[in-house]
């Protein structure tokens, strides 16, 4: 996003929303409990794209997805155990970066980063180490370089650069974040760690390109974080209210604070996807009853913020956004899904489109938001 574009949303979020006036940064701050929630009718489902399965590229409900302009690129979040890749139309391309034990494969993936040329490269972390590979064309694995900082997730930045995200996993990572030269030596450092108590490493997306710009995210932690030109800045703070975290949650180890952590639910930010004209939050709310979602969509042309609540239980058409494209947001959901959740009405205009098949498959819808009531 353009400077001049930041300053835009900050302006818009303080109009709308209370700043938290103790912060010595003074970014603005998203009241979640304050937000006026819209149906998911004001969701217009312009297109759908059913993607292809087979029994090698089944997957389950959470699903790390990216795109550019001539494919589709999935991976299981659970399993980790390839990339498939869809063109446009869904059709199934094949798979690269598989994990196995034979020859040209990963002993383990952990996240993976497409290039503007649709060349593909990959995080493997191992021990206290880990390397990013760069695929072939015909599927050739090829080690980029190999870094001392264990991380979990990472991005590439224009400069040829690298970003790599390390969580509170202590010893490892002094810092969170880290930025490397080309060949993976630790240059800037960022986000210091501080938490001395035993927690499980996160395995998270922590990295968003939107356009030109570049949103971080983590886990535990309310903010919203840009980075351009060697600096990261926090340009949102959520406010989740009775489900923000807890301050004995990080004085404890987490097998004493994460159980009395899910016994009142907690939030997190998930995702944030953007265009020229439009915000897109997806804040994942764990309650005992169970996963919610809060997607928080920011017009930038009318001033108008609003929110959609999913609820993965019974309501997974609009739960996993996966990005903002030429102004429309798209979702990835199951056909089963869509049986279930649209009207009878709606189900007769594109049953011909998702026809039964074999096994139950992975969906991209298309949608136009309409905040007018």
């Amino acid at each position: 996003m353009k400077y001049t574009q930041y300053l835009f949303v900050i302006t818009l979020l303080f109009s709308l929303f209370s700043c938290d006036n103790s912060s010595e940064e003074n970014i603005p701050s998203i009241v979640l409990d304050k937000l006026t929630q819209v149906d998911k009718k004001n969701l217009e489902i312009r297109d759908i794209i059913p993607l292809e399965t087979r029994s090698e590229n089944l997957m389950g409900l959470d699903i790390r997805a990216r795109f550019d302009r001539s494919f589709f690129y999935l991976m299981d979040e659970n399993s980790k155990d390839a990339i498939h890749f869809f063109d446009k139309n869904g059709n199934y391309r094949g798979s690269q970066g598989q994990v196995g034990e034979g020859p040209g494969t990963l002993q383990k993936l952990d996240d993976f980063f497409i290039n503007p040329d649709g060349n593909i490269e990959v995080l493997s972390g191992i021990g206290d180490r880990a390397t990013v590979y760069n695929i072939s064309e015909s599927g050739e694995l090829n080690k980029v370089f190999e870094t001392n900082y264990l991380a979990s997730s990472f991005t590439k930045l224009p400069s040829g650069e690298y970003l790599f995200y390390g969580s509170y996993n202590l010893p490892f990572t002094e810092f969170r974040l880290v930025k490397t030269d080309s060949e993976g030596k630790v240059i800037s450092s960022f986000l210091e760690n501080t938490y001395k108590n035993k927690l499980l490493p996160m395995t998270e997306r922590n990295f968003f390109r939107n356009g030109k710009d570049l949103h971080i995210i983590e886990s535990f932690q309310p903010y919203v974080y840009s980075f351009q030109n060697d600096t990261l800045e926090k340009v949102i703070q959520m406010d989740f209210g009775s489900y923000s975290i807890p301050e004995y949650f990080w004085q404890e180890d987490i097998m004493d604070s994460f159980g009395k952590l899910s016994e009142t639910g907690f939030a997190n930010i998930h995702g944030v996807f953007e265009d020229e004209n439009l915000m897109l939050l997806s804040i994942h709310i764990q309650k005992p009853e169970g996963v919610f979602k809060d997607l928080v969509f920011i017009d930038k042309n009318t001033d108008k913020v609003k929110k959609i609540s999913t609820n993965r239980n019974e309501e997974m058409l609009y739960h996993n956004p996966i990005g903002i494209e030429e102004g429309q947001i798209m979702f990835l959901t199951y056909r089963s899904v869509i049986l279930k959740e649209l009207s009878k009405t709606q189900l007769d205009q594109i049953y011909s489109q998702i026809p039964e098949m074999e096994f139950d498959y992975p969906v991209i819808l298309q949608t136009k938001i309409q905040f007018d009531e």
